[in-house]
This record gives structure tokens, C-alpha cells and sequence, in this order.
């Protein structure tokens, strides 16, 4: 008969950690070679392509620190791709998300050892993550768990789970304010626990990108300047060292080791050393091995990190203004958890006492109480677990014309909730709507514009009132249950038409590839004077981005062209990634503008494409050369052979090339279209636009 266990993972950037129920109590599992903590480290064997995970990927990588993945955590849901090599062969891209999965598999690997289970057994986990984890990143974590052959009951927040395992002497009916400090995120909950001690989230906020690694990285920054001062060598790149590939690496990796290191010990101690006896510089010192020694006080250290306290300081106000918010005051907080390897450091302790007014509890222990709080809920699924309230981390909604995002489920909102917004159409007779769905993206809940967001996906709503634009009532509900599971119906007032989603990003997504058509696209690239050093670059890797990481090239094709005072065939149409990647470099910035030239140029080669869609992607920072009569181009390549053209405009709206860019996107449009205009203040976020381009192109027939 197959076994079910119930386990919490604690799914950590730097370190995981998995709990489960020994005999009464809750207790950790031990890893070989690291005690209670598994590191999130993975480690590609260049030979052999055996992944290690743990502690011997971690030493493993000091060495071949271009095939180790660490702190991978903090890209999840992210378009980041690692590329690991392998002697003689092409190199193995992984994704945060595989990562997480082979963290993963280690886990469970071991909790099969240690429990002494069999591979049929179900393994069912609570895994924690961050609050402020966007609901992509929820959603790639659930990916992690199944890749990985786990049984996920649910998600829950990592302060959350911390609140629980440290409720042990507090009392019911507290207020328990918890800050979690990990390796690569922030988080503060305030929970509610009531007189059973169950919890309820009052209100959440978080930061992916700060924690535990930005103190070592303020160290390790320190300690490399002062060796390098020291040994009289630029430490800053291998390059500049002009020391032998190991050499170098073995003095970075002892740097980092001790790096770290000196953060935990200072968290015990008033002043530690650096101590540095084990690497030998070819030529340096007769070959012997270097000894340098720095003493580093806790003084020092804290003003070494006072930009990393000031932005715990107001995340700390933001999260007291959020608490707040909902009607409650400082005064109401009974309890202050602390829990994340950096809340073990005496300034932050004292920040966090001052801010909540309340001494930090001592009940848990900082390290594993966020594990042991997912190991009781999962042990108690039926009872607190699987119907907790809490609270939405972002904002939920839907784009509307003018590439506005509209809300439709506010950020704070108590799940699970319904909430619904009536919209109409925007032309005469319409008789069908997309309903593109949108997250909000951390820190931008304000933002109107569209590409600032988290896309998730889009379906359609038929058969809508034939009516002017603006009379049809369409009423849009989003339906956010407690398992954090987004249902999305539109349904036509008039009509009674409706249709009905779950919304799953990678299933919609992948639903919208098999819809699409085989499409080809060329990138037009304004190479003109203006665009010469970063903004030439930016567009480069924005290239370089679709290619590699958008394009599905099993169905589409992409060529490359440039203009400036003439145009360029950069690359032709093809499905060959290498060969478009090593084009991108031809690029080159000069002379003027002449837009047209390039569009004509482009349009002509397009035109031999056998595909079914066709599409160029022009991309300008300025106004063209006098003369120009882009317009007439645009609208007769859509009428004549329906070759789509979607203008992206970098620079100022006010500026004179905005409103041209504007009109040559809205002279290739069909009656009852949007243009395809899309702009940004910074070419920086060319890779962005580039992707939602390409979305939109190919998630609409």
C-alpha cells in the first residue's frame, strides 16, 4: 500500500531545508556534508554532465565557477537562462526553474533515504516562498515541485510559516509581526493568530532582491579591494589579474568562503580576522603561500553596510504603513518574530526592535523556523493548511486600450475573493474581445502602462451585441481562491455570451503557440549616429534576448536588417539561431536616418518568406530624414501583401520622431485595429518591448 508523508520545504536562495513529523514533534532532516541545510547549489560536471547538488557543488564550483548555479531563486519567473559548458559539445542551458527541480529531486532524494520510503510513496509538501513573490514565480515553483515528483498541497509565505513555528509561548489572539531576512529576499507578515492559534494574514509586503547575499557581497567587495591592494594586482576581473584561470579562481573562491564567514561570526562577536594562508600567487612571494590577515570590527562592518540598513529601514515602514492600512495600529503588535540567516546580525535586530517597539521573540530558531512552520502546516493540512486566508501580493487585472492595465483585484485584497469590472468595446460592430490577463509588477501597482506588467495569457469572448463602440456591457470577474488558483470569466450583459478560464501561464502560453501561425520577422534596427556605444549595445542584447530566449524558431523565422544613411541586409530570413546570434555584431552605428529606405528594404525581403504571417519589428530613437514617406510604405505593404509593421519608439513623447514613429504604426492598420506602437523612455528596456511584441504577434490569429 503506497505511504503518504507530509513534509515543509523551505525552498531557500541560499539554502533548503525540508521538515517532517518525527514521532510528536516537527523536526529537520540532515543533508551529508551540511547538517540540517541543503544548498541551493548546482554543479554541471563539464564531463560527464552529472549534476550535483549541495555542498560538493558548491566546492566543486569554486573551481569552475562558470558551471555552478547559486542564489538561482532570485530569478525565478525571470527571463534568465544559464548557459553551462560541456568539453567538446554544446553548452546545457538550465532555468531557474530547473534548478529549483534538481534541488528538488536532492530533497526528496534524501527524505526517501532517511524516512526509508520507496519510490511509490507519496511525498506531499507545503513549500514556502517568498510574499513577495509574484504570481509567475508561485507559478514556477508548483512547476519545480512536479518536475521534481513531489505531491504540492500549496504554497504558502515564508513569514507566514515562520509565524506558526514560533507561536509555541505565545499566547491566542496575538499579533505576531514577522520579518524574514534570506539569502536573496525580504519579507515582513503580520498574522493574526486566534484563539486555536490558527493564523490569518493581516497584511504582507517583501523585496526579491534584497537579503543575506547583499552583506556578502559588501564584504566580499571590501576584502578584494584590500588583497588586491596588498599583492599589488587587480583583483576586479580575471583579465586584469593576468593570473593563470585556477590561480585567480582559487583566491576569488577563498575570498567569497571568508566573505561569509566573517558575516555569521560578526553576529557573535565584537571584532573577527580575515585570514588569508592558503593561496600561492605564481611569482609572488617566492611561490609561497600568501599570508594576510585584516581585522574587521562590527563597527566597520555596519558602516560598510549602511545603504543595505536604510533600505531595510523603509521596507520596514513600508510594511508598517501597510499594517497600518488596514485600520489596525503599531500599538495592536503582541509579538516580533524574527527568522532568515540575517536576522541573526545585531543591527538588524535592533532596527527591528525599535521600528515594532517590541523585543524579538526567542522562541525559534532563526534558521530552520520557516521549514518547521511548512512541516506543521502540511501536517495539519485539513485543519489550518489548505483553507487559510491571506492576503493578494499583486495586483490582478487586464489591458485596455490605450495599453493600460486596468485592476480588477487590488494588491491587500483578502483571498479568496471575487471581484468583477464592466468594459466595452472600442469599435463600431465588434464582435469579439480578447481578454488579455495581467499581474502587476512588484513596486509599479500604479503604473498605467501595460508593458511594465506580468503577462499571463489572453482567450476570447464571440458572439458580443453588434453595436456602436461603447454600448456593449462586458462584465469581466476574476475569482481568486484560497489555493491561489485564478479563474477568469467575461460574459456579454446583452448577449448572455460567456466563456470561462483557469488561469495557468505556461499552459495558456503554450496553448497560444499551438494557435499561432508560422510567422516571419525582421528586426529593422535604426542604426543612425544618435544610436552609437550603450544604446547600439542595449539593442544589440535585445537581439540577442528574442532570439535566444522568445522566438520559437520550430515554427518562425527571423532575418535581421539596419539603416542609417543606407540600409544593411544584417541577416536573411532564417531559423538558425547561431547564425542570427553572430550577425547581431555586424550592426554598426553612424550617419542619418533614413527610415523609409530601411522599411522598403525590409518590406522587399520579407516578401520572400514562405511563411504565413509576416511581420517587421522597427525599432528607432529619433525622427527620420527629411523627406520621408514611411507612412505611404506601411500602409501599402498591409493592404497589398498584409506584411504588419509594429513601430518601437525610444525616447521622449514630446520629441519630433514620436508622433512620426506614431503614424507610420497607425497608417499599416485595418479597420477596427490598434497600431502596433510600442515606446519606452529607456533603450535599456528594448528586450522587454522586443518579447511583449512578440506576444502579441503571436497569440492572435
Amino acid at each position: 500500500m503506497k505511504n503518504k508523508v507530509y513534509v515543509g520545504i523551505d525552498l531557500g536562495t541560499t539554502n533548503t531545508l525540508v521538515a517532517y513529523k518525527k514521532k510528536e514533534n516537527i523536526t529537520t532532516l540532515s543533508f551529508r556534508n551540511s547538517g540540517n541545510v541543503l544548498p541551493s547549489v548546482l554543479f554541471l560536471d563539464p564531463d560527464t554532465k552529472e549534476i550535483e547538488i549541495g555542498a560538493d557543488a558548491y566546492r566543486n564550483g569554486n573551481y569552475k565557477p562558470e558551471n555552478r548555479i547559486k542564489s538561482a531563486k532570485t530569478f525565478m519567473g525571470r527571463d534568465k537562462v544559464y548557459e553551462l559548458p560541456v568539453n567538446g559539445e554544446k553548452s546545457v542551458r538550465m532555468t531557474p526553474t530547473d534548478v529549483a527541480t534538481e534541488v528538488l529531486k536532492a530533497a526528496k532524494a534524501r527524505i526517501i533515504k532517511k524516512l526509508k520510503l520507496t519510490e511509490d510513496d507519496e511525498i506531499c509538501a507545503v513549500i514556502t516562498v517568498p510574499a513577495a513573490f509574484s504570481g509567475i514565480q508561485k507559478e514556477e515553483t508548483k512547476k519545480a515541485a512536479k518536475n521534481a515528483g513531489l505531491n504540492c498541497l500549496g504554497l504558502r509565505p515564508e513569514p507566514v510559516a515562520a509565524a506558526i513555528a514560533g507561536a509555541e509561548g505565545i499566547t491566542a489572539n496575538s499579533m505576531v509581526f514577522v520579518v524574514d531576512i534570506g539569502g536573496g529576499t525580504y519579507d515582513t507578515a503580520v498574522v493574526h493568530l486566534d484563539e486555536d492559534l490558527n493564523p490569518e494574514i493581516i497584511s504582507q509586503e517583501g523585496d526579491r532582491e534584497l537579503g543575506g547575499d547583499d552583506f556578502d557581497k559588501v564584504l566580499y567587495e571590501y576584502l578584494l579591494e584590500k588583497v588586491g591592494d596588498d599583492i599589488g594586482i587587480d583583483l576586479s576581473d580575471e583579465y586584469k589579474s593576468q593570473l593563470p584561470r585556477e590561480n585567480y579562481l582559487g583566491i576569488i573562491a577563498e575570498i567569497h568562503d571568508r566573505s561569509k564567514n566573517i558575516k555569521e561570526e560578526l553576529s557573535n562577536v565584537d571584532e573577527c580576522y580575515a585570514r588569508f594562508d592558503r593561496f600561492i600567487i605564481e611569482g609572488y612571494n617566492n611561490n609561497e603561500p600568501v599570508c594576510l590577515q585584516y581585522k574587521i570590527t562590527r563597527k566597520k562592518f555596519d558602516t560598510l553596510c549602511a545603504s543595505i540598513y536604510k533600505r531595510i529601514e523603509d521596507r520596514l515602514d513600508k510594511s508598517i504603513a501597510a499594517f497600518k492600512k488596514t485600520g489596525h495600529s503599531i500599538s495592536d503588535i503582541t509579538h516580533l518574530v524574527l527568522v532568515g540567516g540575517s536576522c541573526y546580525i545585531p543591527s538588524v535586530i535592533e532596527l527591528c526592535e525599535k521600528k515594532i517597539g517590541k523585543t524579538a521573540s526567542m522562541q525559534c530558531d532563526k534558521t530552520t523556523a520557516v521549514a518547521e512552520g511548512a512541516g506543521i502546516i502540511a501536517n495539519s493540512w485539513s485543519a489550518i493548511g489548505k483553507d487559510m486566508r491571506g492576503q493578494v501580493a499583486q495586483s490582478m487585472g487586464v489591458k485596455i486600450a490605450g495599453e493600460k492595465f486596468s485592476k480588477i483585484i487590488e494588491k491587500g485584497s483578502y483571498y479568496p475573493c471575487k471581484r468583477s469590472q464592466i468594459y466595452t468595446t472600442t469599435y463600431d460592430n465588434q464582435d469579439t474581445v480578447s481578454i488579455a490577463i495581467y499581474y502587476a509588477a512588484p513596486d509599479k501597482e500604479d503604473c498605467e502602462n501595460i508593458i511594465e506588467h506580468e503577462y499571463y495569457g489572453y482567450f476570447m469572448l464571440s458572439d458580443i451585441q453588434h453595436a456602436k463602440a461603447g454600448v456593449p456591457q462586458i462584465e469581466v470577474t476574476f475569482d481568486f481562491d484560497s489555493s491561489e488558483q485564478l479563474t477568469v470569466t467575461a460574459t456579454d450583459l446583452k448577449t448572455g455570451s460567456t466563456n470561462t478560464i483557469k488561469v495557468e501561464r505556461s499552459a495558456m502560453i503554450e496553448e497560444e503557440t499551438k494557435r499561432s501561425n508560422p510567422t516571419a520577422i525582421d528586426l529593422l534596427i535604426d542604426c543612425s549616429g544618435s544610436m552609437r556605444g550603450e544604446s547600439l549595445a542595449d539593442a544589440k542584447n535585445a537581439c540577442r534576448k528574442l532570439i535566444s530566449e522568445v522566438v520559437d524558431f520550430t515554427t518562425n523565422e527571423v532575418g535581421i536588417t539596419s539603416f542609417a544613411n543606407n540600409t544593411e541586409n544584417i541577416c536573411e530570413m532564417t531559423s538558425d539561431q547561431e547564425m542570427l546570434i553572430a550577425s547581431v555584431d555586424k550592426m554598426e552605428a553612424w550617419g542619418g536616418t533614413e527610415m523609409m529606405k530601411g522599411i522598403k528594404n525590409s518590406y522587399e525581403k520579407i516578401l520572400q518568406s514562405k511563411k504565413t504571417d509576416k511581420i517587421i519589428f522597427l525599432m528607432t530613437d529619433g525622427a527620420p530624414n527629411s523627406g520621408d514617406r514611411s507612412e505611404i510604405i506601411s500602409e501599402k505593404m498591409r493592404k497589398e501583401n498584409n506584411v504588419r509593421l509594429a513601430v518601437i519608439f525610444i525616447g521622449n513623447p514630446s520629441a519630433r520622431g514620436y508622433k512620426i514613429a506614431k503614424n507610420v504604426a497607425a497608417a499599416n492598420i485595418l479597420v477596427g485595429e490598434s497600431p502596433l506602437f510600442y515606446t519606452s523612455n529607456s533603450m535599456s528596456e528594448l528586450g522587454k518591448i522586443f518579447k511583449k511584441v512578440y506576444t502579441d504577434i503571436t497569440s492572435v490569429n
